[in-house]
């Protein structure tokens, strides 16, 4: 084992590392990569390599297992440096046990943060000369050496056995202990071993109260369920530096398991914001603002996914789907919307999405159909003539993807068939009843509770909004009611509550009250006359009608 002690015993050593190693050097600019690949030659490097764009790249780590690379952050149009590294990881061409530095000469706030968000084992600022070169590299290949063993354990899934080699590097006190240690707490977390992980990080935050520890220590307490601890570290991780994205994302984990959406949207924002370049966080916030009732903030979200997806790995056609999905939602529910540029845009999105690498036939039928939808809520001239054309192509060729009988039941209510799209969620609902997930999203769309767990959870959050009404508690009736309707958006029910809350809450409507209602109103205006709570609505109905006029009187 190397001794870092030991200077000049170490400079013998590390020409010999520099033999073992193949090096990968990525730049857009060939005189870059000559130029680094000299140094690195000078050093005493024997395998480099060189390649010009992630493309290249993806092709030479497919043929060839690199255990170096150097990697500028700006590739031109190819995927930027940090897609790169999280491509190359996902894909499985960059062993845990191989070594990737950045090498930029950006600075603004969202590539560093989203770069230092990757994890790459360094990171090199331009303009930088070989002795600075030299030096980051021989402290990179000395850690290296040193905790190599144990990524390679991690490598085999013996991660006990890594645990071990990690007490041993601890033990020693090596100068990369704090790194041995920075290790062991994560392999303790996949190995499940959460109270032994706790233990381990709270002695540490117990010494010397360092923010990896203390955000170590806050997502055991997290994967344990003691959110009222995590919640009180994460606030003191916030307090040294506000720019933890990971304390940002466990916040909200945290208030989402609460039922607080509202917070939790606001915890993933300011992830979003400290480090945009994240599709599936903007994909997260996106589905967070749908569960609030807030259309801006999904649509921007999803219009963020996009605008960073592209050469992402995470890249998907379902954002811009989902855009144009929330548009068609939008101008469904706000009659006084800009419908126009709504469905322009949408109907860009839709474009933009055929244009995707892993554009397919099921995705070519929910564009159909989501197109249609569009032309249905803006009311073109033609637009019962392609609901029903593309209704008649669902009927006699079901596609498989869940996501396009969604499409479907929306375009089927939108075309006055409510019947026909209670009946197929219902066969929706038997088939995925174990999908938690997709059950969401069926419901979604229902008027009614599905299974047996969503009825009582209406029940209960219907029993919790009625006793803060009855209590005189406006305010928090309205967040009980918003909360369930961010599940069950179409419950006839908690909508007229929520209708009848806003309505009652102020001796004078407000213009922010008046628009939540008409959203309301527009969920379930398809309404059949013989439903059990029709002459509720058509009451509730008169009485935002009289508050409107006073509104507008006034």
């Amino acid at each position: 084992m190397v001794i870092l002690a030991d200077v000049k015993p170490l400079k013998i050593d590390l020409v010999k590392l520099y033999n073992g190693h193949k090096c990968l050097i990525i730049d857009d600019l060939p005189e870059v990569r000559g130029s680094v690949k000299r140094m690195l030659s000078g050093f005493g490097f024997k395998h480099v390599d060189t390649a010009a764009n992630a493309e290249d790249t993806l092709k030479m780590c497919s043929a060839k297992t690199y255990t170096l690379i150097f990697c500028d952050y700006n590739l031109g149009r190819s995927q930027d440096g940090q897609h790169l590294l999280e491509n190359l990881r996902k894909s499985g061409l960059l062993p845990i046990t191989s070594m990737f530095v950045m090498i930029t000469a950006e600075t603004s706030r969202e590539m560093v943060l989203g770069a230092l968000e990757s994890q790459p084992d360094d990171y090199i600022t331009k303009p930088f000369t070989p002795k600075l070169l030299s030096l980051r590299v021989d402290r990179l290949l000395i850690k290296d050496s040193i905790l190599h063993p144990i990524k390679a354990l991690c490598a085999q899934k013996q991660f006990s056995e890594a645990v071990e080699a990690c007490n041993k590097v601890i033990e020693e006190g090596s100068k990369v202990a704090n790194d041995a240690q920075r290790l062991k707490g994560r392999i303790l977390i996949r190995l499940g071993e959460l109270h032994e992980a706790r233990a381990y990080y709270e002695a540490i935050v117990e010494k010397t109260p360092v923010p990896w520890a203390m955000l170590g220590l806050a997502e055991t307490l997290v994967e344990l369920g003691e959110h009222d601890l995590a919640e009180i570290i994460l606030k003191k991780v916030l307090e040294i530096d506000n720019r933890y994205v990971e304390a940002h994302d466990l916040l909200s984990r945290i208030h989402k398991s609460r039922r607080n959406l509202s917070a939790a949207q606001e915890s993933t924002e300011e992830a979003c914001r400290l480090s945009p370049k994240s599709v599936v966080r903007h994909r997260r916030l996106a589905q967070l603002a749908e569960l609030n009732d807030d259309e801006e903030t999904a649509l921007n979200a999803y219009k963020q996914a996009i605008q960073w997806s592209p050469n992402s790995p995470d890249e998907d056609a379902q954002d811009y789907l989902n855009y144009a999905r929330k548009a068609t939602e939008v101008i469904r529910l706000n009659p006084d919307s800009n419908h126009k540029e709504h469905a322009s845009r949408a109907q860009r999105m839709l474009s933009k999405a055929q244009e995707l690498k892993d554009f397919n036939e099921e995705i070519e039928r929910q564009v159909a159909l989501i197109s249609a939808n569009i032309h249905q809520v803006t009311g073109t001239k033609d637009s019962k003539e392609m609901a029903q054309n593309v209704i008649d192509e669902f009927r006699e060729s079901p596609p498989n993807d869940c996501n396009a009988h969604l499409d479907y039941v929306r375009v089927l209510n939108d075309n006055g068939q409510t019947k026909e799209a209670t009946e197929h969620l219902q066969a929706m609902a038997a088939e995925y009843g174990d999908d938690i997930d997709m059950m969401s999203r069926i419901e979604r769309l229902s008027s009614e509770p599905l299974t047996q767990r969503s009825k009582e959870k209406v029940v209960q959050l219907t029993r919790e909004g009625i006793t803060a009404y009855d209590k005189g508690d406006h305010q928090n009736a309205r967040k009980v009611f918003r909360e369930a309707l961010g599940v069950f958006p179409k419950h006839v029910g908690l909508n007229l509550n929520l209708v009848q809350v806003l309505l009652e809450h102020n001796a004078q409507l407000s213009d922010e009250d008046a628009q939540e209602v008409q959203k309301c109103f527009s969920r379930i205006n398809t309404l059949d006359t013989d439903h059990p709570q029709h002459n509720r609505f058509a009451s509730l109905q008169d009485n935002f009608a009289k508050a409107k006029s006073q509104l507008t009187d006034n």
